[in-house]
């Protein structure tokens, strides 16, 4: 196991697994480490404790030196500095210690928060020491969190959430003892819960954590026959309702995983029970799924996605001549015409508010505020906020910080919509993640239109032709967009941002400007580009 594989929160074996959980010895262990990863970053701190019948009967902790500077980021998290694991012992000296600690596998039940992550750092220094890791069992206590407590109870399943929660003795500090005893108050608090269903050996608790519902037992078959290509999943109700859209570049695999015990989220499960069957639409593209799934939650707002945020609801700045010439926050605007002034949309009604803000300052006549260029009303705010700071009114200098940042995104996001919603046609080429192919994307008045593979060595003109003959109709109808939603403009506009995607046909300007002015870099129409 490695630190970013996730394993089932029960690994390894008892031979007394009928033993009561009160009977039983957990080491709750807790690291601090250099990085995220065991291949690139090393432990810096272990702390961990000992307990049996809810009672603690041992601790542990030690820094580590790591071998290698710790980053000041991990510093300003943890505390840990440089100076203070500079005479620390290293892992190789202290792991004979740890495993003393810990005891036999025959006795002992490793306990972690997020264990993959622990386990794999510490899986990792065993190998690279020349140790040999003991099959310990091991629970994670945040993996069984999110089967015992719901989102009403608790909005994550984070070890502060849960300390604070299970009013833990000792809060969490990103210290690996500290982090470990509230861990302990955590577990405990667990188990208390676990009691309810019936959970109070090591045999019903390896049960619960690996347990599959019996509808994902009896609708396991609804996997079968789904096809192994990238496109878009839907699991409907018995009124042919979509009850969940999703989508992956294996279409088998991932449809699969819900009838497994890796599938643990509540909501899944009882989706799960009200499925009859599982449709699923093959896309030439993971580009043309991603959209396909975009469209089909609009369209049908399936009760158990998480909802995106639909195009009705998207807040935008729009100009308002009546009752007086200002900026107004409206929902769904169904117009982004040229001649009108608008900015957006934006990702919450706080930011649009500030926006606002930003705006109605600088400008006593909102008339005179020009959304595409916005160095004049930055420029400004940037002299209001040093002013506030030197006058040492920190707090207002930060929600003028905070408004330069709403209004630059907001026109920002709405001049890059807008450039691309105006296009009449592109269309680009990317090297697909299957060897030897490329794929093409056909994109008119910011709607995907139509995607195409083609095989190195063939005429790409050839697929570019039959490319354009068969793709959507797209026209201009002055509607919003006026082809689609922000959310498909802006995941089609990232996807012509990414790495190896290039230009091959363009039809009008393809216009982005420079500090959202009207200074625009311009592509001029009808480019071509050669694919290799």
């Amino acid at each position: 196991m490695n630190g970013n594989h996730v394993d089932e929160p029960w690994q390894g074996s008892f031979d007394e697994l009928g033993r009561n959980l009160i009977d039983t010895t957990f080491v709750v262990v807790d690291l601090e480490t250099s990085g995220g990863s065991p291949s690139m970053a090393g432990i810096t701190e272990i702390g961990a404790v000992k307990v049996r019948s809810g009672e603690i009967i041992g601790e542990f902790h030690t820094l580590i030196n790591p071998g290698e500077d710790i980053p000041a980021f991990i510093t300003v998290l943890t505390g840990i500095t440089n100076a203070m694991v500079i005479k620390a012992p290293s892992i190789e000296e202290s792991f004979p210690s740890l495993l003393e600690f810990f005891g036999s596998p025959l006795e002992t039940v490793v306990v972690a928060h997020n264990a993959p992550f622990d386990l794999g750092f510490l899986k990792a220094a065993a190998k690279n020491n020349n140790y040999d890791w003991p099959n310990y069992p091991v629970v994670d206590t945040a993996r069984l969190a999110r089967q015992v407590l719901t989102k009403d109870e608790v909005p994550n399943c984070k070890l502060g959430t849960l300390a604070i929660f299970f009013d833990a003795q000792t809060s969490p500090t990103h210290r690996a003892l500290d982090d470990a005893r509230a861990t302990v108050d955590v577990l405990h608090g667990i188990f208390d819960r676990l009691g309810s269903f019936g959970v109070t050996t090591l045999e019903e608790l390896k049960t619960f954590s690996t347990r599959i519902t019996s509808a994902q037992r009896e609708k396991k078959h609804l996997s079968a026959t789904i096809p192994q290509a990238p496109g878009v999943y839907i699991f409907r109700g018995a009124k042919n309702e979509a009850l969940y859209v999703g989508t992956s570049r294996n279409l088998r695999t991932r449809v699969r995983s819900y009838f497994t015990a890796a599938e643990t989220r509540k909501r899944i499960h009882e989706m799960i029970a009200l499925t009859t069957h599982v449709d699923t639409v093959v896309c030439a593209t993971i580009l043309e799924a991603q959209i396909r799934e975009l469209r089909m939650i609009n369209e049908h707002k399936p009760h158990y996605n998480k909802r995106s945020r639909f195009q009705e609801k998207a807040l935008w700045l729009k100009l308002r001549y009546k009752p007086m010439a200002r900026y107004y926050v409206v929902q769904g605007s169904t117009s982004i015409a040229e001649h009108e002034t608008w900015c957006g949309p934006f990702s919450g009604r706080d930011e649009a508010q500030l926006a606002m803000e930003a705006i109605h300052h600088h400008y006593l006549d909102a008339t005179a505020f020009d959304t595409r260029d916005i160095r004049d009303l930055s420029a400004g705010l940037r002299a209001r906020m040093e002013k506030l700071s030197e006058d040492e009114f920190y707090e207002e200098a930060a929600r003028v910080r905070n408004q330069i940042a709403s209004v630059t995104r907001g026109i920002s996001r709405g001049h890059h919509i807008k450039a691309l919603a105006s296009l009449p046609e592109i269309v680009v080429a990317k090297p697909s993640t299957t060897p030897g192919l490329w794929e093409f994307s056909c994109i008119r008045f910011g709607r995907l239109a139509g995607s195409a593979l083609s095989a190195v060595g063939i005429d790409f003109h050839h697929t570019i032709e039959s490319l354009l003959l068969t793709a959507e109709v797209v026209t201009d109808d002055g509607s919003i967009l006026p082809a689609s939603s922000h959310e498909e403009v802006e995941k089609l506009l990232a996807y012509i941002d990414s790495e190896g995607v290039r230009i091959v046909s363009l039809i009008g300007q393809w216009a982005l400007p420079v500090f959202a002015s009207t200074a625009p870099i311009v592509v001029e129409e009808q480019m071509h580009a050669r694919y290799q």
